[in-house]
C-alpha cells in the first residue's frame, strides 16, 4: 500500500481541474457493496462505484484514517443507513463479520467521466465489530473495520524491533542487543506519516483527504 500518486493523477490535480473520487468496497456473503462517497456512480474496470447502494442505502460517514503505533493496527470505523429493518439486520449480522473492506483515493479524469489509473489505497481490511444506533426516527449501523495487519498480532507473527525477537530468528546475531531507549515510532501501512491538515470531522470526504496530506 502507497499514498504515492502516479504523474498522471499528479498533473490532473495540480490543473485543478478533475474531480477527487474516494471509493469504499465491502464484500460480505453474496453481496459486494461498492460506495462512491457523493452522488452519481463511476466506472472502474468492470465494478461501478455509487452513491447509494440499492441493498444497503448510503455510507454517510467515515472515521480519520489513522496509522497505528506500537501494538495497536490501523482502524477505521465506516457508518451506514440502512433503508429498513431487514437489512440493518443483515448488515450486523454474524455472518457479516470478517467481510473484506477495501478504501481507494481516484481521480476522475472530467473529459471521459472515467477514473484515471491508479487510484490510491488508503485501505485494506475487514469488518470487526457492528454496532446498530437507533435513534428518535433514525436508524445507522457503525462498523468497525480492523486492518489486514490485525492477524499479525493475533496470530503472532511478524518481526519486532526488539533483541529477543531477533535473536529468536537469527540466534546468536547481536545486532540490537545494544539498542535501548529508543523513541523511534514504527508506522504501520505507511513508508511516513502524512503531513499534518486541517480538515472538516466527520466527513468521508474529509477523512480521505487527511489521510494522504491534502
Amino acid at each position: 500500500m502507497t499514498f504515492r500518486l502516479t504523474p498522471q493523477m499528479s498533473a490532473a490535480l495540480r490543473a485543478g481541474q478533475s474531480p477527487l473520487a474516494p471509493l469504499v468496497e465491502v464484500v460480505l456473503p453474496g453481496y459486494t457493496m461498492r460506495h462512491l462517497v457523493g452522488s452519481g456512480e463511476v466506472p472502474w474496470g468492470d465494478k461501478v462505484f455509487t452513491g447509494l447502494d440499492s441493498k444497503f442505502g448510503a455510507l454517510v460517514a467515515a472515521s480519520t484514517l489513522k496509522d497505528g503505533i506500537g501494538d495497536e493496527a490501523p482502524d477505521w470505523t465506516l457508518t451506514f443507513v440502512p433503508p429498513d429493518s431487514v437489512s440493518a439486520a443483515e448488515l450486523t449480522s454474524a455472518t457479516a463479520q470478517g467481510g473484506a473492506v477495501n478504501g481507494w483515493l481516484a481521480v476522475i479524469d472530467r473529459a471521459t467521466g472515467l477514473i484515471m489509473p491508479e487510484p490510491i489505497q488508503l485501505f485494506a481490511g475487514e469488518l470487526d465489530v457492528p454496532r446498530l444506533r437507533v435513534g428518535k426516527g433514525t436508524r445507522s449501523v457503525e462498523w468497525r473495520c480492523t486492518s489486514a495487519l490485525e492477524p499479525f498480532h493475533d496470530q503472532e507473527i511478524g518481526a519486532r524491533l526488539s533483541d529477543a525477537w531477533h535473536q529468536l530468528v537469527a540466534p546468536g546475531e547481536l545486532g540490537l542487543s545494544n539498542m535501548t531507549g529508543i523513541e523511534r515510532t514504527s508506522y504501520w501501512g505507511v513508508e511516513k506519516p502524512p503531513s499534518a491538515v486541517s480538515v472538516i470531522t466527520g466527513t468521508t470526504r474529509a477523512s480521505f483527504l487527511g489521510a494522504i496530506g491534502l
